[in-house]
């Protein structure tokens, strides 16, 4: 929020709408109002009484209503919760202060009640106040069209009130954490472009074949649950995206729910759990739907792929997760030596026992089928390079003998690797 002021609150059609229901279910007035006490807003088709139409009908009416309203607005900020005072009119208002991220911004007027019928005591007080502002006479028939509410009733009302404001806070806070997250996916596409353009042996991205070749390594890195490697592929990915389409909207939606939609089952196939992941695809899907801005949409795929990579780690015990995060990460650097759950669990000071009932318990595999998953994803990503052999990419991986690469291979991908290269070419 740019302005520290209650006019940026929040939406006002969103305000109307809310307040503007309470006012219609309670039958109260009610006034958006600055820490001036100022009126911004009347919420709702209810508008001032007859009776306080006619005190504000003058500028000293006016000006004892705001210092009213002033005087309120304060005393509710100061104790942070609704507060009850009698106007210079003898009418109940109660306030409710509107504090955003400890900064008092106004409040929520509400009431201009009596809580019983104006009797003799009243009509005098009232006569005392007001007669040489205006004619009494007049005033006394206004005081029976006043509404009467009872403390009860009136203290209830005020509660309500206080937690519908504290919605609306808690609501705008979040919307507020939102745009500065959109801010900084702004400024980090910028900068990735800037940084693109001073690369002096820059390949400028051209053809959706070049960002398909990034994606499928992508898409390997959630597999393996690399999450750091993901991550900075897919802001790659992005940038090549936001390139490619010269920011269209239309074609920036369509690709970014394909990658949603690719990086969900890339999850599934890493071990995240089926049903929650589409669960949180469809939920991302329908929020994309609504989606107007190109920074939003990068935000978004963001959030839900790092959400996906977070499930493959849904593990409950913070120390377990550590212990197999490092596993992963020792592995995926090391797949192309002769790799073994000892030297692994050597380099995590734990036994290999411990190391293999994790992989069991975590990852519903065991250390060596991950291992294999690692040296087959990599395998594919050589096998692409025309100047790499079957028997090198082999030995690259870390195999030993080329029959068995061949064997677990077809296994994973379903062809034999000579097959899958020939493809390519």
């Amino acid at each position: 929020m740019r302005k520290r002021d209650i006019e940026n609150f929040v939406n006002h059609k969103y305000l109307e709408e809310v307040l503007g229901s309470f006012s219609k279910a309670t039958g109260l007035h009610i006034e958006a109002v600055n820490r001036k006490g100022e009126t911004l807003a009347i919420l709702g088709n209810r508008e001032r009484s007859d009776f306080c139409k006619f005190i504000r009908s003058n500028s000293k009416g006016e000006k004892k209503c705001l210092d009213s309203y002033k005087e309120a607005t304060l005393e509710a900020a100061k104790w942070n919760e609704p507060y009850f005072f009698r106007c210079h009119a003898g009418l109940v208002i109660w306030a409710v202060p509107i504090i955003l991220d400890n900064v008092f911004l106004g409040s929520i007027i509400c009431g201009q009640v009596l809580l019983w019928k104006p009797d003799g005591f009243f009509l005098r007080d009232l006569e005392r106040s007001n007669s040489k502002d205006r004619d009494f006479g007049i005033l006394q028939q206004k005081v029976q069209s006043l509404s009467i509410s009872s403390p009860e009733q009136s203290q209830a009302a005020a509660d309500m009130l206080f937690v519908v404001v504290n919605h609306l806070v808690k609501r705008n806070i979040h919307t507020m954490e939102e745009e500065n997250a959109y801010r900084l996916e702004r400024l980090k596409i910028k900068a990735d472009l800037e940084n693109r353009k001073k690369q002096k042996n820059n390949i400028e991205f051209t053809d959706y074949g070049t960002y398909l070749k990034k994606e499928r390594r992508f898409l390997s890195y959630i597999r393996l649950g690399d999450k750091t490697r993901a991550e900075n592929s897919l802001k790659n990915l992005l940038t090549d995206l936001l390139t490619k389409t010269a920011g269209d909207k239309t074609t920036i939606k369509i690709r970014v729910l394909e990658l949603a939609s690719l990086s969900s089952r890339a999850a599934v196939e890493g071990g995240a759990d089926a049903e929650q992941v589409m669960a949180i695809l469809k939920d991302f899907n329908n929020e994309v739907e609504r989606i107007e801005r190109v920074e939003e949409f990068f935000f978004k795929v963001h959030k839900v792929i790092v959400t996906f990579l977070d499930g493959i780690f849904n593990l409950a015990d913070k120390k377990h997760l550590s212990l197999v995060t490092n596993a992963r990460n020792f592995i995926i650097e090391n797949y192309h030596k002769p790799l073994t759950i000892k030297a692994t669990a050597d380099y995590l000071f734990i036994s290999p026992s411990h190391l293999s009932r994790l992989f069991r318990l975590e990852l519903d595999c065991t250390f060596n089928d991950y291992l294999t998953r690692v040296r087959v994803e990599k395998a594919v990503e050589l096998l692409k390079k025309p100047e790499f052999s079957v028997e090198r990419v082999s030995q690259a991986v870390g195999f030993k003998s080329q029959s068995y690469f061949a064997e677990i291979f077809r296994k994973y991908i379903g062809v034999t690797p000579l097959i899958y290269k020939n493809s390519l070419f």
